[in-house]
């Protein structure tokens, strides 16, 4: 059975951006207000990522011209996944960085990320 794209608001950009259980953000229609004071419509659309140097897809969100530089599967884990034991990590299950999908997220410990990913052969 495949599962359905479902979207939430990014907690402290309400209004302004999407993230998705498939690892895709959206940025919503708005009026936007410059710095110089020009207003401008954005249009709805899915947001290209770029990736780090460490290999982590990021998104840039903008809200009153202040800009916010966010990896994707924190916004994805945060919007998706249970934190019970407040764990501060997340750990890509299948070692890819890029596949953001909430069923390949998980919460972690320093130790068990690490653990993880020389399990995975990821890390000597």
């Amino acid at each position: 059975m495949m599962q359905s794209e479902i979207w939430k608001d990014i907690k402290g950009f309400e209004g302004h951006y999407m993230v998705s259980n498939f690892g895709r953000v959206c940025s919503l229609r708005r009026i936007a207000i410059h710095i110089n004071g020009r207003s401008q419509l954005i249009k709805e659309k899915v947001l290209k990522p770029s990736k780090t140097k460490k290999g982590y897809l990021q998104v840039c969100l903008y809200i009153n011209a202040a800009k916010s530089v966010m990896k994707v599967h924190r916004l994805v884990a945060n919007a998706f996944i249970e934190n019970p034991d407040n764990k501060p990590e997340i750990n890509h299950k299948n070692g890819i960085k890029i596949f953001n999908h909430c069923d390949n997220l998980e919460y972690c410990t320093s130790s068990e990320n690490r653990k993880h990913a020389y399990v995975l052969g990821l890390q000597a």
